[in-house]
């Protein structure tokens, strides 16, 4: 991701949160170049998937107002930067068939009173090879101190690694402020430090900022252009993270790649997050 060659995006378009999904696909096709790829499933029906890349809406597609957005983002993007891909069944197969050639996934989130929306969001976070957004709107609970910026969880492995090359990538590419963010228990308050302003706002440094200059300093001299802040918040690495993205323009997050039984039993930061953030959430392998 670091030389921000994204060539195909692909897009879970369907269901109540597809609209979520295609405007942050969008958003990220435009400052990329890439191609999208917008994923409809629909109940099984005696007919072949569809594979449309004109610019009218294909006969398959019988969901009027998908069908307008559909037509709205091939007016805008180029109709030749965008395919349509109809098929029957479950959509996270589909979105998942489609990622193993792609660069980037968008889904919506998890809707708490439709399960089968849970199950796709979470099936797709569990088992893509590429990065996935699960784009959504605002909450509306009070902002944080990052708000409008992209904030990356880091705790010095090599899954956060890649979340913070991805969360560079992002906040070059829309010109907004990065904040690292490091989690520990070993505090009771949270502090940050912003290497723009060289404010610091706590009173005796804390140990996790030293894990933070090294891990942002190589990304950061490749994108000098992009604004950082580093900040310790304290708890336990889910509520701490949740709190640092409140309002944020999307919070990134690395995965260890876990079975989709495994992090249902056992929980996970990044499932917690799809859930619960009030942010896009960005999970990278």
């Amino acid at each position: 991701m670091t030389e921000d060659i994204v060539r195909s995006i692909v897009v879970g378009a369907g269901g109540a949160s597809g609209p979520l999904a295609l405007a942050w696909a969008l958003a990220d096709a435009r400052a990329t170049g890439a191609d999208l790829v917008l994923c409809h499933a629909h109940p099984p029906v005696p007919a072949p998937a569809v594979d449309a890349g004109s610019d009218s809406a294909p006969a398959g597609l019988h969901d009027p107002a998908l069908a307008r957005l559909v037509a709205d983002i091939r007016a805008g993007l180029g109709g030749h930067r965008v395919t349509l891909r109809l098929a029957p069944g479950n959509p996270g197969d589909l979105i998942l068939t489609e990622a193993g050639h792609a660069d980037l996934v968008v889904v919506g989130p998890p809707g708490r009173s439709a399960p089968g929306r849970r199950e796709t969001t979470h099936r797709v976070v569990a088992h893509a090879t590429v990065p996935v957004v699960v784009a959504r709107s605002r909450t509306g609970a009070a902002p944080g101190p990052f708000a409008g910026h992209v904030v990356v969880g880091v705790d010095g492995s090599a899954p956060s690694r890649a979340a913070l090359e991805f969360g560079f990538r992002e906040a070059a590419l829309h010109h907004r402020p990065l904040a690292a963010v490091h989690v520990t228990a070993d505090r009771r308050e949270d502090y940050w430090f912003d290497d723009v302003m060289l404010s610091a706002h706590f009173a005796a440094e804390p140990a996790g900022l030293d894990l933070l200059a090294g891990e942002t300093e190589r990304l950061h001299h490749q994108r000098p252009d992009v604004a950082v802040k580093r900040a310790v918040f304290a708890g336990r690495p889910a509520d701490g993270l949740l709190r640092a993205g409140a309002g944020a323009a999307l919070l990134c997050l690395g995965d260890r790649g876990r079975s989709w039984p495994a992090r249902a039993l056992l929980g996970s930061v990044t499932d917690r997050a799809v859930d619960c953030a009030d942010a896009p959430v960005a999970v990278v392998r």
